[in-house]
């Protein structure tokens, strides 16, 4: 993509956009110097980036004011930089190399936000599962900040899931709070009814049982938003969907955590380091992270999708033995999902081997032959199919 350049102060006035000119206004009255800059600033923002430019002339006329004029604001603004963002032009040289199928040269302004990172923070949106309308609106906000370049264009019908929490944004606020003032939180649970509806958690008496914990931190995992937190009835860490939370409350007073996130630190004395905490989990799962080896036959993706600081030997052709630390009930849960492939053997700790195999003990005890289900056409047909091993 191109980039920004140094200016030049030729007259840009003969140049040929390749996009259409904005379609001009006829202004009421004279407008004033800062109607005009104000003008001037909300049109290279919507029509410009680093190779979408507009000429004098074009602004001039879509303005209604004279070219001298106009150059003279761009220029002032080229000097003040507003808002921290560069204000240019581009010329021929500087489009030779342009990505975009229609560049064109003039003044443009720096977008706040390029192509990648318009697409990076859009997406990321469209996986919190949230209200369908606020998420439209949230992606036309991230878009409008990436100029010229972030026109909508095929943006996807936007469907609010079924069983949305309409607590969900509010309740991301709230946190957010509670974690920046060290605030305590009360809030109901939710699981799901049979119908897929969220319903809060009960006592054994009936009544819905409220939860105390201590925030500490937000973050995505999986696809699912969890609240890293302290449960007060539990001396380890939770990792909570906040999607499921209702009637949500924060203490008033700052400063209320029964215990700080430090104190859960592996190295007593040393911060709680929670980018690694959650690397080694490739689950969000309570308990202590583990030395594990493995043997890995076959391509390398199984790892480094989820592993980023795995130690990798190779020790044949595509063969690999492989150490990470690790939650251990995270990494039965990993390994089962690329069980069926067979190219993964876990060697140690011997206690995740005896998990696995309890699992396969129980999966062969639910899907072997003894429990073969007769599919309804086959029991029509008086036919016998075949076991399922």
């Amino acid at each position: 993509m191109a980039r920004q350049h140094q200016t030049s102060h030729g007259n840009d006035d003969a140049a040929v956009s390749a996009t259409a000119t904005p379609t001009p206004v006829v202004p009421s009255a004279t407008p004033s110097t800062a109607q005009i800059i104000v003008e001037l600033l909300e049109m290279l923002n919507a029509h410009t980036d680093r190779e979408h430019g507009l000429t004098a002339a074009q602004i001039s006329e879509r303005l209604g004011i004279s070219v001298k004029t106009v150059r003279t604001h761009l220029k002032t603004l080229q000097q003040l930089k507003p808002f921290g963002r560069n204000v240019g032009r581009l010329e021929r040289k500087d489009i030779e190399h342009a990505e975009s199928a229609d560049p064109s040269v003039g003044w443009y302004i720096e977008p706040i936000l390029d192509t990648a990172q318009m697409r990076l923070l859009s997406d990321g949106a469209l996986i919190s599962r949230s209200d369908g309308e606020y998420l439209r609106d949230l992606i036309a906000t991230i878009y409008s900040f990436a100029g010229r370049s972030g026109q909508l264009r095929g943006l996807q019908q936007l469907d609010t899931p079924r069983n949305y929490n309409t607590e969900f944004l509010s309740n991301i606020e709230l946190l957010n709070d509670a974690i920046d003032h060290e605030r305590s939180i009360t809030f109901h649970y939710c699981t799901y009814d049979v119908d897929g509806n969220l319903v809060p958690r009960r006592n054994r008496d009936g009544t819905i049982r409220r939860y105390e914990a201590d925030p500490y931190h937000l973050m995505y995992k999986n696809d699912k938003y969890y609240l890293i937190c302290h449960m007060r009835q539990y001396d380890r860490l939770s990792y909570l969907h906040v999607e499921r939370f209702r009637d949500l409350a924060m203490n008033e007073a700052d400063h209320t955590l029964s215990r700080p996130l430090d104190s859960f630190s592996d190295h007593p004395g040393t911060p709680f380091d929670v980018t690694r905490h959650m690397n080694e989990r490739p689950y969000p799962m309570s308990g202590p992270a583990v030395p594990i080896r493995m043997r890995l036959n076959g391509p390398l993706e199984p790892i480094y999708d989820w592993f980023d600081e795995a130690d990798v030997t190779e020790t044949g052709d595509r063969q690999y033995e492989v150490k990470v630390t690790a939650n251990e009930t995270s990494v039965l849960w990993w390994a089962l999902q690329y069980s069926d492939s067979g190219s993964i053997e876990i060697l140690e700790p011997q206690s995740l081997r005896d998990r696995l195999r309890d699992n396969g003990r129980r999966l062969v005890e639910t899907y072997g032959a003894a429990h073969a289900v007769t599919p309804p056409d086959a029991a029509q047909h008086g036919t016998n199919p075949s076991p399922i091993a």
